[in-house]
């Protein structure tokens, strides 16, 4: 990938998405911040924001990881190659799934279920201090992967190594995150947002950035990438 695209697709694409969706929630215009985010009468808040813009933006790029997790089963030659695929596969399924609620909303919606009647338990994440601690162990694996293994072993010796390590690219993405994050909580501090409802849950916007990561990381994984001792393609 040339040095242009690279700078396109590990910065430019997901700050100016970010940027876009951050702009139009924090606007003050009322059927820009419903687009990123809508307010649904007779639902739960935290089930109206799964029709807005930005949780099923995070929907497609976990579904276009799963997906890709998918095709390297079929793709990638080595059968520990194959069970990783499949792992990650099952991983992203499952974290899709948390993302969606299962259906509820989907199912509360057609089926008109007012907001009082709603299920209070929705997904595993969202229990007690599940939130929290995800929070924070995502945060390290992001710093670990993302941006001291492509310092640290992008020139490794060892092929292993060099195959699984991202690009050094990732850091543009990764301090993108903190800095798009730190804006969107300073303008709800500065008191832009309103009543959005995402208002207590800004951390949204990280999360679309953190799957735009996975998705491009194993991309580039399934797609471009292949060990020394991987047998050649048939032609």
């Amino acid at each position: 990938m040339t040095l242009s695209k690279k700078i396109l697709v590990y910065g430019v694409i997901p700050v100016s998405l970010s940027l876009a969706l951050i702009a139009a929630y924090f606007s003050g215009i009322d059927w820009l911040q419903q687009l990123v985010s809508p307010k649904i009468p007779n639902m739960l808040p935290d089930s109206r924001r799964e029709f807005g813009l930005l949780e099923n933006l995070q929907n497609a790029f976990l579904m276009a990881t799963l997906i890709t997790a998918a095709i390297g089963v079929k793709r990638k030659p080595l059968k520990a190659e194959k069970v990783a695929m499949a792992l990650l596969a099952a991983g992203f399924l499952f974290l899709l799934l948390e993302e969606i609620d299962y259906g509820l909303h989907y199912y509360e919606l057609i089926r008109g279920v007012p907001w009082y009647e709603a299920a209070k338990t929705r997904n595993i994440h969202n229990v007690a201090e599940t939130t929290d601690v995800m929070k924070r162990t995502c945060d390290v694996f992001l710093a670990l992967w993302f941006v001291v293994v492509p310092l640290a072993f992008a020139e490794s010796r060892r092929p292993l190594l060099r195959y699984l390590a991202p690009d050094r690219f990732f850091i543009i993405t990764i301090v993108a995150m903190v800095l798009l994050s730190t804006l969107a909580h300073g303008l709800k501090d500065a008191g832009f947002g309103g009543q959005g409802t995402i208002s207590k849950n800004l951390s949204e916007f990280r999360e679309l950035q953190i799957y735009y990561v996975f998705m491009l990381y194993l991309m580039d994984l399934v797609f471009r990438r292949r060990l020394p001792d991987e047998p050649p393609k048939e032609a």
